[in-house]
């Protein structure tokens, strides 16, 4: 039977312990109902599966030996950091869910001319405990990094630390993501919010040297563009 896996903070040692407090600890022993002698994966964001063996159970923690060390086969071959305008909570959640899923580095949620969501009202803690939880369904053993969220502006020097850079417009009529020819290794993709980008959003983003794709015909919410475009960028890339 496939082991379940749980996630730790903290730095794991060969044959040496690890501690599951709170939400992890709550779920190994009320929910699954785990005894001593049971086996588990832990993982603590980095490169492993840590294979442990419970050896003790109290009421407000679980002490793990490890007892395997394997190497994690799940993790993103290439470094796709999405850069996502600031939508509604609810469909923030869902974004940052399922592009962990997809296997995007980093996301860094920011604050544009159209946003109908703001800085103020960003949950980054609850987004980043949302992606830890979904490290462990799609079986990466690396954390997807949720930066605190910025304005636009400050967006834009980041991007020189990309070898492609990409963004979703819905005024593009003719490139499409199917035409970039690039090989990169580090890419950058920028969606906006529910009310798209202004034109100058879209002209400081050219002078960055983004490429500007479209997503087809027809306008998609702006959480089913962030997740379409890491979708196929994933594909295109050789990460599918």
């Amino acid at each position: 039977m496939e082991l379940k896996r749980f996630f730790s903070n903290s730095k794991i040692e060969n044959n040496g312990f690890v501690v599951l407090e709170n939400e992890e600890h709550n779920h190994l022993k009320n929910v699954l109902r785990f005894k001593i002698k049971d086996k588990v994966i832990v993982v603590c964001n980095d490169n492993f599966d840590y294979v442990c063996e419970i050896e003790e159970i109290n009421k407000n923690n679980s002490v793990l030996k490890v007892i395997e060390k394997q190497e994690n086969k799940h993790n993103p071959k290439i470094n796709v950091s999405v850069f996502q305008a600031l939508v509604k909570n609810d469909n923030m959640n869902l974004i940052v869910q399922k592009l962990t899923e997809l296997g995007v580095t980093k996301l860094i949620p920011f604050e544009s001319t159209f946003s109908t969501s703001k800085i103020k009202e960003a949950k980054t803690d609850k987004w980043q405990k949302i992606s830890n939880q979904s490290l462990k369904q799609c079986k990466r053993s690396l954390c997807m990094q949720v930066e605190n969220p910025v304005k636009f502006s400050n967006i834009l020097p980041m991007l020189k630390n990309y070898d492609c850079i990409i963004f979703a417009n819905e005024c593009e009529k003719t490139t499409s993501i199917k035409n970039i020819n690039e090989k990169a290794n580090n890419i950058a993709l920028i969606v906006g919010s529910e009310g798209g980008f202004s034109e100058e959003e879209i002209k400081q983003l050219l002078n960055y040297d983004a490429i500007s794709v479209t997503l087809g015909n027809r306008i998609l919410r702006a959480e089913t563009a962030s997740i379409a475009l890491t979708s196929v960028t994933m594909y295109k890339f050789g990460e599918w």
